[in-house]
C-alpha cells in the first residue's frame, strides 16, 4: 500500500470553519483537500491501495482509506465537509466518522510509530533530499509532506532518522508532489511487468528464491516464472521443475554479473 502523510499546521482542531472560506477560516483546508484528491483519485475511480493521512497541528489524525471510503468526490468543498465531520468526532479512540474516514487524537510521534508497526517505510519528501529513485523504493512506502507551511524545526528533529528524498530543486505544491510520486511509481510498476527478460533459470525453487532475494538486495526486482507449481513437482520431472528468473531489460547485464559472482554462470535460452 502507498501512504501519503500530510502535516496540516493551521486547520482548526475543532472543525469550526466555513466551507465557503477554506483558505481563510479553514486554515488552508483547501490544500489538504487537494492532497487527498491527488492521493486517491484516478479518472472515474479511486485508488484502492492508497491511504491519505492528515495530521492536524500535531494533535489529530484523519485517515482516508481508499478501499473503504465512500461519498468522496473530486470537489474540495464536499471533501472538506467530510473532513470537518471527522474533526468534530476525533477523540482518544479512533472512530470511523464516515465510511473510510477515520479520526483520532495523534501526534507526529504516534503516527510514525503506527506506520512502523504496520511495516510501512516512512520517507520524508524534501527539496534537500536525495534524488527520488523508483527502483530503490521499499515496499509499502509512506511519504511525508507538509501543507503550505514548511516543516517546523521540531518536526524535522522528530523525522531526522527518516530517509529524505527530493523530487527536484523546484518547490512544488503538495498535491503536485503526490501526483509526481504516483506517476513515477506507476511507471516503474508497469516496467516491471511489461519489460521482463530472462536472467537465469534453475531447477530448484529454494535456489530461485535465494537468487531473487540476492538481486533485490542489490536493488534489482525479479519475477519468478515456474513451469509448474512447486507443490505438484517438488523435484525435476522432464524439465517441469524449471524456474525462470526474470528481470527488467535495463537490469539484465548487472543481474547476470551478480548471479555469476555469487552462484554460477547464468543459463540462457
Amino acid at each position: 500500500m502507498r501512504r501519503f502523510v500530510i502535516l496540516g499546521h493551521k486547520v482548526p482542531l475543532s472543525g469550526e470553519f466555513t466551507l465557503n472560506d477554506l483558505p481563510g477560516s479553514g486554515g488552508r483546508m483547501d490544500v489538504l483537500c487537494r492532497a487527498v484528491g491527488a492521493s486517491l483519485f484516478v479518472s472515474h475511480g479511486i485508488r484502492r491501495d492508497v491511504e491519505a493521512i492528515l495530521l492536524i497541528q500535531d494533535a489529530l489524525q484523519l485517515r482516508v482509506v481508499g478501499d473503504r471510503v465512500r461519498r468522496l468526490n473530486p470537489d474540495e468543498r464536499s471533501t472538506a465537509a467530510l473532513l470537518q465531520q471527522a474533526l468534530r468526532q476525533a477523540g482518544p479512540e479512533e472512530v470511523e466518522a464516515s465510511p473510510g474516514i477515520f479520526a483520532s487524537q495523534a501526534s507526529l510521534a504516534s503516527a510514525l510509530d503506527r506506520l512502523d508497526r504496520l511495516g510501512a517505510h516512512a520517507i520524508l519528501l524534501h527539496e534537500d533530499g536525495d534524488p527520488f529513485d523508483p527502483d530503490a523504493m521499499p515496499a509499502d512506502p509512506a511519504f511525508i509532506l507538509s501543507d503550505h507551511v514548511d516543516f517546523t524545526d521540531d518536526e524535522l528533529v522528530a523525522m531526522a532518522e527518516l530517509p529524505k528524498l527530493s523530487l527536484g530543486s523546484t518547490t512544488l505544491h503538495t498535491s503536485q508532489c503526490i501526483t509526481i510520486v504516483h506517476y513515477l511509481l506507476d511507471r516503474d510498476a508497469e516496467d516491471s511487468i511489461l519489460d521482463l527478460v530472462l536472467c537465469h533459470k534453475v531447477w530448484s525453487e529454494p535456489k530461485a528464491q535465494l537468487i531473487s532475494g540476492l538481486l533485490l538486495d542489490f536493488g534489482i526486482p525479479a519475477n519468478l516464472v515456474r513451469q509448474s507449481p512447486p507443490s505438484l513437482y517438488p523435484v525435476t520431472v522432464d524439465g517441469l521443475g524449471e524456474v525462470r528468473i526474470m528481470v527488467r531489460s535495463r537490469d539484465l547485464a548487472r543481474a547476470r554479473a551478480i548471479v555469476a559472482d555469487y552462484f554460477e554462470d547464468p543459463v540462457s535460452e
